[in-house]
């Protein structure tokens, strides 16, 4: 991949290349933090099996609409390169890009201020969406079709893969994991006709960035998921990852929804529908993740992480579900 990072950096620059740095998360794509003039960028490599061509250019659409949207923070903007395209093809036939990179830091769920800024922002963004037209075909990646989200991830694999794990799974978690395989192709048409515009899919803490001074979001980041599908779905997979850091009281829950709300409401039936597709998006990670492991990544840490937190949801769940309901209920209608 080093070959192909210097590879990629002759497109985009004369000057050298004073410093270049790994990115310590990302399993999808190969990404470097370059540092070039004093001025950081990041090159990215995308792995061909969920990324073609036409899911670069509506990503690259995508984010440009978004920067001539004057939202409150910042978009990791595609370079221009020497051929005038916003990405190259590379020798071996993987497609690279070069963005800006964004200074902040991660927030901190455990803080007021940062609970709410990150409600704010994942409204703010959701209107931006609405409106959003393509002038290419609008990219599709519905989470609840959840054997087309990765080309080596089909109902045949995951069911071999579910019947001969590559490593040690609970007994308990697999017959989980296939109840909601199963729920998921039961409600997959209920589904398909709730509301939909595109979707991040992916705006967990990891994807933003906080300015450490002020606490106002800085940058949001990572669009490689970004495609039209529920609209639901994006407060589903925030309040999944709100409830990782505060999973005994809705408190954080309604800071994150009284911000959320000032810009975004859901329907009824959205809301009914909030605890499958929290769990639904577990289901949908892991099939990913099954359809990485047979394009030769090591995927056991991520897969048992997100099981796990499939398991915890669908308890949690159980138990709360009434007063989780009527929360929603109090601030999104």
């Amino acid at each position: 991949m080093e070959d192909l990072i210097k590879e990629l950096i002759t497109y985009y620059f004369n000057e050298a290349v004073e410093n270049i740095e790994s990115l310590p998360f990302g399993l999808t794509n190969y990404s470097q933090v370059l540092t070039v003039n004093n001025n950081k960028y990041v090159a990215r490599i995308y792995d061909n099996h969920s990324k073609n061509l036409e899911k670069l250019k509506f990503e690259i659409e995508l984010t440009t609409f978004l920067e001539q949207n004057n939202l409150p923070f910042k978009l990791p903007g595609f370079l221009i390169a020497k051929t005038g395209d916003r990405f190259i093809e590379l020798s071996n036939g993987q497609f690279g890009s070069v963005v800006r990179f964004i200074e902040g830091e991660v927030p901190d769920l455990t803080q007021v201020s940062d609970v709410k800024e990150y409600g704010k922002t994942v409204g703010e963004i959701s209107v931006a969406f609405k409106k959003f037209k393509s002038d290419v075909l609008m990219q599709e990646i519905k989470f609840y079709k959840i054997y087309n989200l990765h080309q080596l991830s089909n109902e045949r694999s995951v069911k071999r893969f579910i019947d001969q794990p590559p490593f040690e799974i609970e007994s308990n978690q697999l017959s989980i994991l296939i109840d909601s395989l199963q729920a998921v192709q039961r409600n997959e048409s209920i589904i398909d006709n709730l509301p939909k515009q595109i979707v991040h899919h992916d705006i967990l803490i990891f994807n933003l960035l906080i300015d450490n001074q002020t606490r106002k979001m800085s940058g949001v980041l990572d669009f490689d998921f970004a495609s039209y599908d529920v609209r639901a779905l994006e407060l589903a997979i925030c309040i999944n990852h709100l409830l990782q850091f505060d999973n005994d009281s809705l408190a954080n829950l309604k800071l994150f929804l009284d911000e959320y709300s000032q810009y975004m409401t859901l329907t009824e039936e959205e809301i009914k529908w909030i605890p499958f597709l929290m769990q639904m998006y577990y289901v949908s990670l892991i099939c990913i993740y099954i359809g990485q492991y047979y394009s030769g990544r090591e995927i056991e840490e991520y897969f048992r992480f997100i099981l796990n937190q499939l398991v915890i949801r669908k308890q949690w769940i159980e138990q709360n579900e009434y007063e989780f309901i009527e929360t929603l209920r109090l601030r999104l209608n």
